[in-house]
C-alpha cells in the first residue's frame, strides 16, 4: 500500500501541472536543446571553478546549471528515451542495452537492445512500383508488362512506321514475350518480405513529434532511440544511438593483415571478442587481395519468409493441404540454414578490396575506387554498393587507415549506410530524404550507425589511442557542421542535437585520467596525441573534450542565440571510473540464490548455462539487473510470486548494501523496480536494480548472463565459481551503467533563471519544460510537470 502511495501522490501532481500547462500561452523564441552523451555535473563543475570551461560558466553565471537526476538503470537508451518522451522506462519499453529473452527451458541472456524483426515489403515507404512488384505474383507482373510492351510496340509499329496491322502485332507479340519475361525477372528481383530490419524498441514518441503535431517546425539531429519512427510532418530527424551499420549489425569492423599469427583468409576471419573481422591478406605477384563483406542475402532470405507467410496463411484459413504442411517443413528447414549461413562471412554479399605497395605508400582499392595511404593516414570515403538484384542494392560508405607497412596491416572501419541513398527497408531518418538532404548540404558523406566511435577495436587492441582520437575528431566535425548549418538557417523553431564525444572518449580513456585505476601506466598517461588541433598527453584528452564542448557552446552564444530564444544543455547521465568488477552471479552463488550444475566445464560460463534451475531462485544478467527465478513466469521458475519473491528480494537487498570489498563498501543502494517505475513494460525490467558505489560496476561476464570461472585448486571439479571481485584491466576504463544513479548525475543548463524542484531537475523534467517554452500542451502522459521558467 505505501508503494502504491508513493507512485500515486506524484502522478495526482504531475497530472494537476499537466492540466494548466496545457493551456499556456505561446511563449516567443525558439528552443534550442543541446545535448551531450556522458557529460558529467561533477566534473563540468569541477573544471568550470578551475576556470577551464568559461562558456559554461558564464551560462551557469546569467542562468543556470544544476546536476540533472539520471535515470535507473543509468543506460544510454533507457536515459535518452526518458529524455525524449518525458516518461519512465515502464512507459518506453526500454529496459536497457540487454533484453531479457525467455526461451522455452531457461531465460537466455543474448538480446540486445534493439529488436530484429521481419518486414513485408507492403508495410515499407518503397514506392509504387517496387511495392507492386514485391507484393504481386509474378505471373501478374509478367502479364501486364507484356500486354504493355505489345500495346506500345504495336502502335509505334502502325502509327509511327506505317506497318500493316497483322505484320505489326506478330512482332508486337514477340517483343511482347520479351517484356513479359522483364516483368517476371523483375517480380523475382524484390523479395515480398525484408529479414531482420532493425526495429526500435521504444513505444512512445519524443517531444518534437508532440510541437510538430502543433505546428512547430522542428529539426532533430542524432537523436538516440529515434529512428523507425511514424514520419510526422514538420518534424525532420537524423537518428543517432541504435541505428544498424549496413550489414544489420551494431559497427562491425575490420582488419587486413599479413602478420603470421592470423591464418584465415576471405571469406574465413579471426573474430574479435568485440565482433571485429580480421582477415590474412594473399598476396598474388605483389598484390594483397581479400574482400569487404557487406549484407546478408537479403533476397533468397526474403523470398523464403515470403513462402513461409503465405503457407501460414493457409495453414490459418484451413485450406492447407498435405503438401503445403510439407513445404513449410521445406521452407522453415531452408530458413534455419540461411540463417546459420548468414553469420558468416561466405553468405554475405562483397566487394574486392586490394593493395598494391608502392614505395612508403600503398594503393588501397575497395569496389571500384583506388586511394593512396601512407602509414598512419587515414583514406576519404570509399563508395560502395552491393547488388541483391538488378532492382535491389544497398549503398554503402567506409573508411580505411593504412595502420603499417611492415606487417601490412589496412583497418576499415565500419559500413556506414549511405545518407545519400539510405535503403528503403532501413531509412536513417524522418522524412527518409532527410538525410540525403544534410548530405548534400554537407557537400560530403557522413556516418549514420549509431555508435560512431572505434571504442570496440580500441579495447580489443586493434588500434591504439591516436587512431582512436583521429576518428573522434572525424565523428564530432561533420555532427557539428550539421548542426551549425542548422542553427544558420531559419526553417525551425525547435532543433535538438547531440554530441556523443564526452561519452565515448571517457569509456575509454578513463584510465590515463585516473591514477588509482589498476589500469593507469603514468608513462602511457604522458603518452603525447594529437587532438582537436593540440599535442597533449593523455590524461588531458577528457579536459580537452569537455574544452571542445565548450568552445562549442560559446558560439551558440555568440553567433546563434537570439534574446528570446531558451537554450538548454543536458546529458544523459555522468561519469565514473571503472576500476572493479562486480561478478554478480558469483555472488548470488555465494549466499545461495543460485545453484550450479555439478559439473562445471569451461564452456558453461556464458548465458545462464551453468544453471541449476530447480535450485535456483535468482540470478543476473544485463548490465546490472538481479531477477527472481519465478514460478509461472521464468520456465522453470520455483520462487511464487507475491509474499515469497517479496520476501527474497528483501533479503538480498540487505545483502548486498552490506556487500565490501575487501574493506570497501561495493554498493551504494539497491532498488525495485515496481517502486520506482509504472507503465505497461514493467515487466520487461529486472526484479532488483543494484546501484553499485563509485569505482565499481558489474561485470563484463555477468552482461550476458555469465559466470567467473577459476580452475578448482583443491582437487576437486575441475572448474568452480570464481572470485566475486576482480580488477577491471580492460581499456574501457570508465563508466555509468549499474553505479547508482545518485553518482552520476549528468549536467542542465539553461540561458534562463529556472526554478529548481526541491527534489532536483531530473530527466523527465525536459520534455515538458521544452513543450511548455513552444506553447504545445503537454500530454496527459508525461511522468512530470515542466520545469518553472521565467
Amino acid at each position: 500500500m505505501i508503494a502504491r502511495t508513493r507512485l500515486f501522490l506524484p502522478c495526482l501532481a504531475a497530472a494537476l501541472w499537466t492540466l494548466g500547462a496545457s493551456f499556456a500561452a505561446p511563449a516567443d523564441g525558439r528552443v534550442i536543446v543541446l545535448g551531450f552523451d556522458g557529460a558529467d555535473a561533477r566534473t563540468l563543475q569541477h573544471w568550470m571553478e578551475r576556470g577551464e570551461l568559461p562558456n559554461f560558466a558564464r551560462l551557469a553565471r546569467e542562468g543556470s546549471f544544476a546536476p540533472l537526476q539520471t535515470s535507473t538503470p543509468d543506460e544510454s537508451p533507457v536515459a535518452w528515451a526518458v529524455i525524449n518522451s518525458g516518461q519512465n522506462p515502464a512507459k518506453t519499453g526500454v529496459p536497457g542495452f540487454v533484453k531479457r529473452e525467455l526461451g522455452a527451458d531457461a531465460p537466455f541472456a543474448a538480446k540486445g537492445f534493439v529488436d530484429y524483426v521481419d518486414r513485408p515489403l507492403a508495410e515499407l515507404d518503397a514506392g509504387p512500383v517496387t511495392r507492386f512488384l514485391g507484393t504481386q505474383p509474378p505471373a501478374l507482373s509478367a502479364a501486364l508488362a507484356g500486354a504493355a510492351t505489345v500495346l506500345v510496340f504495336f502502335l509505334v509499329l502502325t502509327l509511327a512506321l506505317k506497318l500493316r496491322r497483322g505484320a505489326a502485332l506478330g512482332i508486337a507479340a514477340v517483343l511482347g514475350g520479351v517484356g513479359g519475361w522483364g516483368g517476371w525477372s523483375a517480380a523475382h528481383a524484390i523479395p515480398p518480405v525484408f529479414d531482420d530490419v532493425v526495429s526500435n524498441p521504444c513505444r512512445v514518441g519524443g517531444f518534437w513529434e508532440h510541437a510538430a503535431r502543433h505546428g512547430v517546425a522542428s529539426v532533430v539531429l542524432e537523436a538516440a532511440m529515434s529512428w523507425d519512427r511514424p514520419e510526422v510532418p514538420g518534424a525532420r530527424v537524423l537518428s543517432g544511438l541504435g541505428l544498424p551499420d549496413a550489414r544489420g549489425d551494431n559497427c562491425e569492423w575490420f582488419v587486413y593483415t599479413t602478420r603470421a599469427s592470423e591464418i584465415e583468409t576471405a571469406p574465413a576471419c579471426n573474430v574479435t571478442p568485440t565482433g571485429g573481422r580480421v582477415f590474412r591478406l594473399s598476396e598474388r605477384n605483389g598484390r594483397f587481395e581479400s574482400a569487404l563483406h557487406g549484407p546478408a542475402d537479403l533476397l533468397t532470405l526474403g523470398r523464403l519468409l515470403g513462402q513461409k507467410r503465405e503457407l501460414q496463411a493457409l495453414i490459418a484459413e484451413g485450406r492447407a493441404r498435405d503438401a503445403d504442411l510439407d513445404r513449410l517443413d521445406e521452407v522453415n528447414a531452408a530458413l534455419r540454414a540461411a540463417r546459420v549461413q548468414q553469420g558468416s562471412e561466405e553468405n554475405r554479399l562483397s566487394v574486392p578490396l586490394a593493395i598494391e605497395l608502392r614505395g612508403a605508400r600503398a594503393r588501397v582499392t575497395i569496389g571500384e575506387t583506388a586511394q593512396e595511404l601512407a602509414p598512419g593516414q587515414w583514406s576519404d570515403w570509399y563508395r560502395v554498393e552491393f547488388e541483391f538484384s538488378p532492382l535491389l542494392r544497398l549503398a554503402a560508405l567506409t573508411r580505411a587507415r593504412l595502420m603499417s607497412l611492415e606487417p601490412l596491416e589496412l583497418y576499415v572501419d565500419t559500413l556506414q549506410i549511405d545518407p545519400a541513398a539510405a535503403p528503403f527497408w532501413q531509412p536513417v531518418s524522418q522524412p527518409p530524404g532527410f538525410s540525403a538532404e544534410l548530405a548534400q548540404g554537407l557537400g560530403e558523406g557522413f556516418e549514420t550507425v549509431g555508435w560512431a566511435c572505434l571504442t570496440m577495436p580500441l579495447k580489443d587492441g586493434r588500434i591504439d589511442a591516436q587512431t582512436f582520437l583521429e576518428d573522434i575528431e572525424f565523428t564530432q566535425r561533420f555532427r557539428v557542421e550539421l548542426f551549425e548549418a542548422a542553427l544558420a538557417r531559419d526553417d525551425w523553431r525547435l532543433l535538438f542535437f547531440t554530441e556523443s564525444t564526452p561519452d565515448r572518449v571517457q569509456h575509454m580513456l578513463y584510465r590515463h585520467h585516473d591514477t588509482a585505476h589498476p589500469a593507469h601506466d603514468a608513462a602511457a598517461a604522458r603518452q603525447v596525441v594529437r587532438y582537436f588541433g593540440e599535442e597533449l598527453p593523455l590524461d588531458q584528452v577528457i579536459l580537452a573534450t569537455y574544452r571542445a564542448m565548450d568552445a562549442l557552446l560559446g558560439r551558440v552564444l555568440d553567433r546563434h542565440l537570439r534574446p528570446d530564444d531558451t537554450l538548454i544543455l543536458c546529458s544523459d547521465h555522468g561519469f565514473q571510473s571503472f576500476r572493479r568488477q562486480v561478478h554478480l552471479n558469483n555472488w548470488l552463488a555465494r549466499e545461495g540464490y543460485l545453484a550450479l550444475h555439478p559439473d562445471l566445464a569451461q564452456g558453461d560460463d556464458d548465458e545462464l548455462r551453468f544453471v541449476d534451475w530447480s535450485k535456483t531462485r535468482a540470478y543476473a544478467l544485463g548490465l546490472g539487473g538481479i531477477y527472481v527465478n519465478q514460478q509461472g513466469r521464468e520456465p522453470q521458475g520455483i520462487v511464487a510470486p507475491g509474499e515469497e519473491a517479496d520476501a527474497l528480494l528483501a533479503e538480498i537487498t540487505q545483502k548486498l548494501l552490506a556487500l565490501r570489498d575487501g574493506e570497501a563498501p561495493a554498493v551504494h543502494d539497491v532498488l525495485r523496480t515496481r517502486d520506482i517505475h509504472h507503465g505497461p513494460h514493467l515487466d520487461l525490467e529486472a526484479d532488483l536494480l543494484p546501484g553499485f558505489a563509485a569505482g565499481w560496476r558489474v561485470s563484463w561476464k555477468t552482461t550476458r548472463g555469465g559466470l567467473n570461472l577459476a580452475a578448482d585448486t583443491r582437487g576437486g571439479q575441475a572448474w568452480v565459481a570464481g572470485p566475486v571481485f576482480e580488477d577491471n584491466l580492460s581499456p574501457w576504463s570508465g563508466d555509468h551503467v549499474s553505479v547508482s544513479s545518485a553518482l552520476v548525475p549528468g549536467i542542465f543548463l539553461c540561458n534562463r533563471r529556472v526554478e529548481l524542484p526541491p527534489g532536483g531537475v531530473e530527466l523527465r523534467h525536459l520534455a515538458p519544460t521544452v513543450l511548455q517554452r513552444l506553447g504545445v500542451p503537454i500530454p496527459a502522459e508525461f511522468d512530470l510537470p515542466p520545469l518553472k521558467l521565467p
